[in-house]
């Protein structure tokens, strides 16, 4: 018999990223632990967040037949920190996230994206303001990217108590997602009695409702807040029994979560951390795509959200939530919301001695910051702004959402300030500002979540609290110091790993030896001594540099940094050197050359230490020492000024020389590594000059020249190395493919034919998964009829991985 109701499901995915930005600089900086991605962002974005945008669904022989968006299909959130971050450095997944919202939008009446508190505080640990301020910017931060108010919010660590409902339903917030361990007990609206469920045994198919009553049932405000509680086993299966590794397990595991005997509607809830579908679970997006595009239509499962079941089924019942009254609770806590601020049992994991006292005087440290940061911000701001000072900070996100934009800035100060037109108040209205985010950021969760003080997120917390405190220096008193009142209540911590108490670990970590601006400015200094500079484009407008003078191996340079939005400004005189072996030392002194006397020393070839004692006053710094990124910076810009003159100089050496290149054929390897080592590298020059003329434009006898270089390479027993051939090419494919998408031309399709052939000759590595997204739907066109015009593109497809027929 066919019941009234199908088999709803709802999977909602947790995206989210803390934000990892370094706060001098506003970039993520190169995390060696990444590799071989830049950073942990970028790393889980090319296994996570970009693949879960176009899926691919494979046939038996494991070529593509389609690509699926994943977002389309399943509940989600993207932290704000996540989402700026996918906006501006993988904008065609950032575009893609959008439109799976509008999508699931038009399908369901409701979009599938939810919203979440702006940079992932545990809400009962806040006061009512910050409470309300991660609400409004996470709110804000929802409506830009995605061009509509939120319904759902999803709270950090699903951490709630009665003030955070209070704030979400003045915010407008309709519902949240919760575990059912967090439940207390359950009522049918309407009736007195309450039953029990304080054992996760409340039903997570049905929605239900929270009124933001206190102990003695006095509704503290207008309206509720309904809640949908994830069914925990299937949830915890997800990222534990690994259900994303195949489809059919994972869609029966669904199906049997959902009582057939039930004439009511149902809703098999599953909340899962984002990062399973291909992060922690490699190919999991494509599990999921293939559950949403294949099982679950084949077996009448409706992929719905919660927004959509709401609507069509509102709660009958009302819960009460444990601890709701006090500090509220947790999914990752068992102990209310003690994870984030005392040694309350839960952790990573750790020695047999590790224990989380150090969480206690972390908290307390930055709420020490904060506090006196609050009254300064209050003081401050009332005496330049028009408003209240909590609805200016409130407002401030409409700068966070797109910070590039200069004109929003503009806009928002013309709305909060009593002279918008002056720059000193303006400076100081982003100042105060920047001083609330950074205490706000340095509350982030994650500094908590795991087992050590001494852990990448708390430090990373830490640095935000340190960028909070210069910023608050030119408000305080002379002779407050801030930092050293920190530092006292840090040092009552004790870290697991090397037992340093917390300001050790705040000034190993937190606090580099050298300023990361002036190691930025060390960085302009380096590449004018190099003289690099006539390919380089600053990419920080607020950094200006100038060469002063030159001898032999030794270069003064001027670097001026202004921040005018918070009127913070630097001057530096860099002397560097470069030694008798190469290596570089760079003397950074503040100030004028006028006003620190620096000049050329007499040895170039002092050591680092040498030079410290010369110049005690000012950094010394070894150009190895440089931040990654700007050493990354300089060998590009030596490679783009030296490789080509290097490639000339060995193009004609066998020539030159009477040296025959067969030599290299010689299996006793007599001929001198350095020698074999330039005679491979003569023919390694001309195989790149000829795949870069090819480049220029279509030419079939490049190809065949291309092609006996390789097979001559090949006999010699020589492997060729390329470099960024491979971006190159991919440059070039990807404006050929636009040119095919206007229109089919023949010799447009022959030209792409060659360049593959090539490519795949050079072993170049390609980035074949955007190309895919980018011709799927050429693709798609070629399937309905493949032996049509676009049979010409059949090399590319099958060059791409995807299916096409053998004849």
């Amino acid at each position: 018999m066919d019941k009234k109701y199908p088999l709803y499901f709802t999977i909602h995915g947790h995206f989210y990223q803390p934000p990892r930005e370094n706060p001098w600089t506003g970039v993520i900086e190169n995390q060696p632990s990444a590799r071989p991605n830049h950073d942990w962002n970028d790393r889980i974005a090319s296994q996570c967040y970009s693949p879960n945008s176009a899926s691919r669904i494979l046939s038996p022989h494991g070529h593509i037949v389609d690509i699926v968006n994943n977002y389309e299909y399943m509940s989600f959130n993207m932290g704000p920190t996540l989402m700026g971050w996918i906006r501006t450095n993988t904008p065609d997944t950032y575009k893609r996230i959008q439109e799976a919202d509008k999508k699931s939008f038009e399908r369901l009446g409701h979009g599938n994206a939810i919203a979440q508190v702006y940079n992932h505080i545990i809400m009962p640990l806040a006061s009512e303001q910050d409470k309300r301020t991660q609400i409004r910017w996470g709110i804000e931060d929802f409506k830009f990217h995605f061009g509509r108010m939120p319904e759902a919010m999803w709270l950090a660590e699903t951490a709630i108590n009665l003030e955070t409902v209070v704030e979400l339903i003045k915010a407008g917030i309709k519902f949240t997602i919760l575990s059912p361990t967090q439940a207390e007990s359950f009522r049918k609206l309407g009736e007195e009695e309450w039953k029990d469920c304080s054992n996760t045994s409340i039903d997570t198919t049905r929605p239900y409702r929270v009124y933001p009553r206190d102990k003695d049932g006095n509704l503290l405000c207008d309206g509720y807040l309904d809640v949908f509680f994830y069914n925990p086993w299937l949830s915890s299966a997800v990222g534990f029994e690994h259900l994303l590794r195949d489809a059919g397990t994972f869609g029966r595991r669904i199906a049997d979560a959902w009582d057939a005997n039930r004439e009511e509607p149902q809703l098999v809830s599953i909340g899962t951390d984002g990062e399973s579908y291909g992060h922690h679970e490699p190919f999991g997006d494509m599990c999921a795509a293939w559950l949403y595009n294949r099982y679950a239509p084949e077996h009448k499962m409706v992929p719905v959200n919660y927004g959509w079941f709401l609507e069509k089924f509102p709660p009958q019942h009302e819960v009460l939530l444990k601890n709701f009254h006090g500090e509220g609770c947790a999914w990752s806590c068992a102990h209310g919301v003690g994870r984030w601020y005392r040694d309350c049992g839960c952790s990573t994991g750790g020695g047999p001695d590790w224990n989380q006292k150090w969480r206690g005087p972390l908290r307390d440290a930055f709420n020490h910051l904060k506090k006196l940061a609050d009254h300064v911000f209050a003081r401050e701001l009332e005496k330049i702004s028009t408003m209240n000072p909590w609805d200016v900070r409130d407002a401030y996100v409409e700068t966070l959402v797109a910070p590039e934009q200069k004109a929003r800035t503009e806009a928002f100060l013309q709305k909060v300030l009593l002279h918008p037109d002056n720059p000193e108040e303006c400076a100081r209205a982003i100042r105060l500002l920047e001083i609330q985010k950074f205490c706000l950021f340095s509350f982030t969760s994650c500094g908590w979540f795991f087992n050590d003080i001494e852990g990448l997120e708390p430090v990373q917390n830490m640095r935000y609290a340190l960028r909070a405190m210069e910023l608050l220096e030119p408000f305080l008193p002379f002779g407050h110091n801030i930092k050293s009142e920190v530092l006292s209540i840090l040092a009552r911590a004790t870290s697991n790993e090397h037992k340093w108490n917390g300001a050790e670990v705040f000034t190993r970590y937190a606090e580099d030896a050298v300023p990361v601006i002036l190691k930025e400015m060390a960085e302009r200094a380096a590449i004018f001594h190099l003289e690099l500079d006539d390919n380089y484009s600053d990419k920080d407008s607020r950094m200006k540099a100038e060469k002063i003078s030159s001898r032999r191996r030794q270069t003064l340079v001027r670097v001026t940094y202004e921040d005018k939005l918070i009127a913070e400004s630097r001057e530096t005189t860099n002397l560097v050197i470069t030694d008798a072996l190469g290596r570089i030392n760079i003397v950074v002194a503040m100030g004028t050359i006028e006003q620190n006397g620096l000049k050329f020393v007499e040895n170039p070839n002092m050591s680092t230490q040498e030079l410290r004692h010369m110049f005690p006053t000012a950094y010394v710094v070894r150009m190895r020492d440089l931040m990654s990124d700007s050493l990354q910076c300089i060998n590009k810009l030596c490679t783009q000024k030296h490789l080509a003159k290097l490639t000339e100089s060995y193009s004609s050496f066998a020539l030159n020389h009477g040296i025959s290149i067969d030599s290299l054929a010689d299996p006793d390897h007599t001929l001198p590594d350095t020698m074999r080592k330039i005679l491979s590298l003569e023919l390694n020059a001309r195989i790149h000059h000829e795949a870069l003329k090819l480049l220029e434009g279509p030419d079939p006898s490049l190809v065949n020249e291309i092609k006996g270089l390789i097979d001559e390479a090949n006999a010699l027993d020589t492997k060729p190395s390329f470099g960024g051939t491979g971006r190159m090419f991919f440059r070039r494919l990807n404006t050929l493919i636009d040119d095919v998408y206007a229109k089919i031309d023949e010799s447009t399709v022959k030209y792409i034919t060659d360049l593959i052939t090539v490519a795949d000759w050079l072993n170049l590595y390609i980035d074949k998964t955007s190309l895919e997204n980018k011709v799927f739907n050429i693709y798609k066109q070629y399937q309905l009829a493949p032996t049509g015009p676009l049979a010409a593109l059949k090399p590319m497809f099958g060059w791409l991985n995807f299916e096409v027929d053998d004849v």
